[in-house]
């Protein structure tokens, strides 16, 4: 029986990983290397390779610190054609979030067009410490599939911001 196993072939593991793994996009390029060999790949594959870094969402207060990262929505609108709403929505790493929570008001209801408060994502890492194509890659993530289908013009930004390596939205 053991000379079987040693005829047959092993195959590696599939991991997810966080977006701050160290070279995402080189890691990318070796997990989807077949993919990539028959032209750009759609995100939905990243999607089980990359977990999103979303660990919660919440109305704010908006407030001004060092550790805060354009995210979802403003970090598209900084990037793309899509129009953001008036209230900004930024990152923030749990550790900072920690820091901080007894001194962030959490809004439970609020004007729509209420420019005083801002969507709050908390990550597990520091948004900050990204290259752009790994922070690209985590505000991809950050958005669930029914937000995606209920906004299609994220979809459509999205796709525009991640062309430029090789990736599309069709099926994300």
């Amino acid at each position: 029986m053991g000379l079987a196993c040693d005829f047959m072939e092993l195959i590696t593991a599939p991991t997810v990983v966080m977006a701050d793994h160290p070279n995402l996009q080189d890691h990318l390029r070796r997990e989807l290397e077949w993919e990539f060999s028959q032209g750009p790949v759609d995100l939905m594959y990243v999607r089980s390779l990359v977990s999103s870094p979303r660990l919660r969402s919440l109305f704010v207060r908006a407030f001004s610190h060092s550790a805060l990262a354009e995210a979802g929505d403003t970090f598209l609108d900084s990037r793309t054609l899509l129009a953001d709403y008036p209230q900004k929505t930024m990152a923030i790493s749990l550790t900072n979030y920690l820091l901080l929570e007894g001194a962030v008001e959490v809004v439970d209801e609020y004007s729509p067009n209420d420019p005083s408060l801002m969507k709050l994502q908390v990550w597990p890492y520091e948004p900050g410490d990204l290259n752009e194509f790994a922070m690209a890659v985590a505000v991809a993530l950050s958005y669930t599939p029914a937000e995606l289908m209920a906004e299609s013009r994220i979809s459509a930004a999205i796709d525009d911001l991640v062309s430029e390596w090789g990736y599309y939205t069709d099926e994300f």
